[in-house]
């Protein structure tokens, strides 16, 4: 069997093992994320050096990037502005609390732990410059660039962020309060739900972590698309914070630093391999898709994707 093979019988397999879990509830906070189909499971593999594999529902299974795209606010800062400017505005520590935490910022702000937090990245959506239209589309041209195309909006999931984003809100206020966010706070939070509020396949969704694969390369050419010292700022908070409270837990078991959202995608990077993308939405007690965690420990696992076993295979080598 070829290496491309094995991928595509092992992604196969994480899916179908998967789809047996019955475990966890699709997030009722957001109104309309508690209308998705519940059983939907979707994965794909894309690799740095080129080809995409997909396994599931793929085919057929759209669902909003939550806060996963948290990513492309991060790294389009990094970019624009450096990492200077943006760790004044946020820090790089996990925060040991969870996503929306408030006490967080009264405790050791009033800076936002980390820029994965729903503080730090609402803090960095008011770091991005113009309008409020130059705004959005600041969003959309960054989702071109990480995504591989324009990214749609949901605008039922839009509407209904819009509406029940009192506790974002309060954060926003917070930050406004402490002048860690000093444009307009309803700007700014339009901002970040329409960032939320983004759609894409796992297929899509796969992209931005290859590129994170490939040393900010477009996998499978010489194109550059983000520097080599924003892919190392980024895959290391994703392995520390993106996973929020249960960072630690997820690393232990995979090996992959990765980025959840509460709509059950996950994406993880394997670097120098592999960008993944995996979304189901039944979610555990810390926001993360059950699925999609089961996903990744046997992809890595089974492909000896964990990168503690990848060091040790080099160092013996």
């Amino acid at each position: 069997m070829s290496s491309r093979e094995r991928i595509q019988t092992v992604l196969d397999e994480a899916v179908n093992a998967a789809r047996d879990i019955t475990d966890g509830e699709p997030a009722t906070y957001i109104p309309e994320l508690a209308n998705v189909p519940l059983e939907k499971t979707s994965a794909a593999v894309r690799l740095a050096s080129g080809g995409v594999f997909d396994s599931g529902d793929a085919g057929d299974h759209e669902f909003t990037l939550q806060s996963s795209a948290k990513l492309l606010s991060l790294i389009g800062l990094l970019e624009e502005l450096g990492p200077d400017e943006v760790f004044r505005v946020v820090g790089p520590e996990p925060s040991g609390s969870s996503f929306a935490s408030l006490a967080r910022l009264e405790t050791h702000g009033p800076s936002p732990a980390n820029p994965l937090v729903n503080a730090g990245a609402i803090a960095l959506c008011g770091r991005i410059r113009g309008t409020l239209e130059e705004r959005l589309n600041w969003v959309l041209a960054w989702s071109e660039q990480l995504y591989g195309r324009r990214l749609g909006v949901d605008t039922k999931v839009l509407d209904s962020e819009r509406a029940t984003g009192n506790r974002n809100r309060s954060i926003a206020y917070f930050l406004k309060n402490s002048e860690v966010l000093t444009g307009d706070v309803d700007e700014t939070l339009e901002v970040y739900f329409t960032l939320c509020s983004l759609t894409a396949t796992v297929v899509e969704a796969s992209h931005l972590p290859a590129v994170l694969a490939a040393r900010g390369m477009k996998p499978g050419t010489d194109e550059r698309v983000i520097s080599e010292s924003t892919v190392s700022a980024v895959v290391s908070l994703m392995a520390t914070c993106g996973m929020y409270d249960e960072s630690g837990a997820y690393l232990l078991a995979t090996g992959l630093p990765a980025k959840s959202g509460v709509s059950g995608v996950i994406v993880a990077v394997s670097p120098g391999r592999a960008g993944i993308a995996v979304s189901s939405p039944r979610l555990n007690a810390k926001g993360g898709s059950v699925r999609g965690h089961a996903m990744l420990r046997h992809l890595s696992t089974v492909l000896r994707w964990h990168f503690a076993l990848r060091t040790t295979v080099a160092s013996n080598g």
